[in-house]
């Protein structure tokens, strides 16, 4: 029986992926948030100028705390278990770009086909295509997302979301991976495409794993 054939009858514990150079995570789960959000705010913050006051020093510390355990809560609440996003600075910004991985949905019970759940979500969703992650077909949606009523957002986010079904599950399930920008307030810009083109970059490098 060959590796690949062997990992179909088993069911991932996890995956792996290559993130773009300055890019951090956010382990979502309540017990460690905490600890991943201080990680990736003493790295940004060691982007920093050597002579800037310490006082500045804190009070950007702090923000920034405040801001990315903000965006974790966000993300948990829906239903992620990891936030992937910029924590170092490009040309002194930082790219207004993140994506997240949810927890794994399963379908249970009579009357699910894996296919129609995915086309329906797609369907719901926004344009889909079929695409090839770790060598299984899963589906990848687009779609432009005016901001929420009431927010501070200004700009509509463009936002790509990969399905991928989980190998070997005895009950149909799913991963999903979302990606959002804002790009530079233009949803169709060269910029935010390229913005988009990384997240798919980061996407061929998606592997299940396994114990």
């Amino acid at each position: 029986m060959t590796e690949q054939s062997l990992k179909r009858l088993l069911v991932p514990t996890g995956f792996n992926l290559v993130l773009p150079p300055g890019w951090g995570k956010i382990d979502l789960h309540e017990e460690v948030v905490n600890d991943s959000v201080l990680a990736l705010v003493d790295r940004s913050i060691d982007q920093l100028p050597q002579d800037l006051p310490r006082d500045d020093v804190s009070k950007v510390r702090m923000e920034l705390f405040k801001q990315l355990r903000k965006a974790a809560r966000k993300a948990s609440r829906a239903n992620g278990m990891m936030l992937y996003l910029p924590v170092e600075r490009v040309r002194g910004s930082v790219v207004p770009a993140s994506f997240v991985v949810s927890e794994p949905i399963t379908a249970t019970g009579a009357g699910f086909h894996p296919d129609q759940v995915l086309k329906g979500v797609a369907a719901e969703r926004g344009e889909s295509e079929t695409v090839t992650v770790d060598g299984s077909a899963g589906t990848r949606v687009e779609r432009i997302v005016p901001p929420p009523e009431g927010s501070e957002i200004e700009f509509p986010s463009r936002r790509v979301e990969y399905i991928l079904p989980l190998p070997g599950s005895p009950f149909p399930s799913w991963l999903a991976i979302t990606f959002s920008t804002i790009g530079d307030g233009k949803p169709d810009s060269e910029y935010t495409s390229a913005l988009v083109n990384l997240f798919d970059a980061v996407m061929t490098t998606f592997r299940w794993s396994y114990e």
